[in-house]
């Protein structure tokens, strides 16, 4: 079944399985990329900043079932059902990466890939938890997950406790978290957005959280903290979040 594109001349098609050749060619090379499904006709759009890195985990089975563990991505499903050798792979654009989300929204535009979960280029807008990972959360909350699960205590037990918390109440010395503090804390959290700036101080992305900036430059959500507490550059770029363009007074907890 053949693909639709809509007039679109891809600069260079490989066939899914020439994984050594794509890495060669596109090593430290920016741009839109787009899977097709020979069997289907089916295909996915997605940009990336450095497309080898990024295919470093399309070319992994390992790391593509340990995401749809946790989540779920149709263009990996469809990759790992189907094997490379029924997927080709175009190079839509290499493109400068200031560029890279205005040109792949066209592209969504224009192509309507089917295997795209998020409509919008660099947004979780339409995006929803497979069953397995609603599931697993459902799961984690239940009672028999907990420690006092079927437990009952007696009148006497909970008079105990009672005092006990009061004490705690008591003596409990307030302390001071710091701006330093706070930041760091903050910046541990999944839900802090980030933003990726070049050499220049010019904005290139923006990713709404740490988890999703880790797993767009194919690197750990530990290795973005760090380079967002030290504002420090990596690989050219430094990570900046909306925490800090803030300014806290130290608070008491």
């Amino acid at each position: 079944m053949q693909n639709n594109n809509n007039g679109i001349t891809p600069r260079v098609t490989y066939r899914g399985a020439d994984k050594f050749i794509f890495l060669f060619e596109n090593n430290k090379k920016s741009g839109i990329y787009r899977w097709n499904n020979l069997v289907t006709g089916k295909s996915y759009v997605g940009s990336s900043i450095n497309l080898t890195n990024r295919f470093r985990t399309y070319y992994s089975e390992k790391a593509m079932l340990s995401i749809l563990n946790n989540g779920k991505s149709i263009i990996y499903s469809a990759i790992l059902k189907y094997g490379y050798i029924n997927f080709s792979l175009d190079i839509l654009e290499y493109c400068k990466i200031d560029l890279l989300i205005k040109i792949e929204q066209y592209y969504f535009d224009l192509l309507k890939p089917e295997y795209n979960i998020l409509k919008v280029a660099n947004s979780r807008l339409g995006s929803k938890q497979s069953e397995a990972t609603k599931i697993k959360i459902s799961n984690s909350n239940k009672g028999k997950h907990q420690h006092f699960f079927g437990k009952t205590h007696t009148h006497e037990t909970r008079q105990k406790i009672g005092l006990s918390l009061k004490s705690l109440r008591v003596n409990i010395i307030p302390r001071v978290v710091t701006i330093d503090t706070r930041l760091k804390l903050s910046l541990r959290s999944k839900g802090v957005s980030v933003k990726v700036f070049n050499k220049s101080n010019n904005l290139v992305k923006e990713f709404p959280t740490i988890t999703s900036t880790a797993k767009y430059f194919n690197i750990s959500n530990r290795t973005v903290s760090r380079y967002l507490e030290n504002n420090k550059f990596y690989n050219g770029f430094i990570f900046k979040s909306n925490f800090k363009d803030k300014h806290y007074k130290q608070v008491k907890v």
